[in-house]
């Protein structure tokens, strides 16, 4: 979370068309980005579940 911020701040003027590209990726890239989150937090929830039920 703090590599755009960091980028920003020691890049200069290159940055710009550096954070520019990553915005462009990540807007390419929106659908894949949400699935593997969702993704990530069901598996949380699961184990959270699984781990009630044991105990």
């Amino acid at each position: 979370m703090l590599a755009p911020l960091g980028v920003f701040l020691l890049g200069g003027e290159r940055a710009k068309t550096t954070l520019g590209d990553w915005k462009d990726w990540a807007a390419q890239h929106n659908v894949a980005v949400m699935a593997v989150l969702f993704f990530v937090l069901g598996l949380k929830l699961l184990g959270d579940g699984i781990s009630i039920l044991v105990s």
